[in-house]
């Protein structure tokens, strides 16, 4: 299988999608985001397939979108979602189909961007005290990314993007793939 598509990986709120869309711009190339993918197939929100369905239920129909994408034949740049690369099956297709770049991003970077959004079942936090919900948002994001962060340093390209605006990471980014794609 020929190496085609850009995969970004990073923890929820590193700015996938915001990045992914300009990368796309700047190569010319379409952008597809997995979690936007699933939630035009079931017509249901990521949260709401977490709530009605389980997340067990979310990561196979991941891992299903995951292997429709890396089959098509155009290039594109591919959003993963930030547990996407758990899957082994996931994690072999998007090796062996792209290049992996990992949007690295602290967790109070990640607190920052995803402390008021209320789509990611996973942050949820049942708690009416702004403070001690930022002291648990920021626990439960760094337990989590300890977790994942060994499948997302795995990457081709691992891009720190904390202190930059999507549109510089995405410039940043373009520069580190042109390397790339010369060795």
């Amino acid at each position: 299988m020929a190496k085609r598509h850009i995969f970004l990986t990073g923890f929820m709120g590193a700015g996938k999608s915001k990045i992914g869309k300009h990368l796309a711009e700047l190569l010319q190339w379409p952008f597809v985001d997995t979690d936007k993918e699933i939630e035009k197939l079931t017509c249901k929100t990521v949260r709401q397939i977490f709530e009605q369905d389980g997340e067990v239920v979310f990561r196979e129909l991941e891992k299903e979108m995951i292997r429709k994408l890396a089959l098509q034949p155009q290039a594109m740049i591919i959003a993963l979602g930030g547990g996407a690369l758990n899957n082994p099956q996931s994690f072999e297709l998007v090796h062996k189909s792209g290049w992996v770049v990992y949007l690295k991003s602290s967790p109070k970077a990640i607190l920052q961007r995803v402390a008021h959004s209320t789509k990611r079942p996973l942050l949820d936090v049942d708690v009416t005290d702004e403070e001690r919900k930022r002291a648990i948002l920021l626990q439960r994001i760094s337990e989590l990314l300890k977790k994942r962060e060994n499948i997302y340093l795995q990457a081709n390209i691992v891009l720190d993007r904390d202190g930059l605006e999507a549109e510089q990471v995405a410039e940043k980014l373009l520069e580190q793939i042109k390397l790339f794609w010369k060795t």
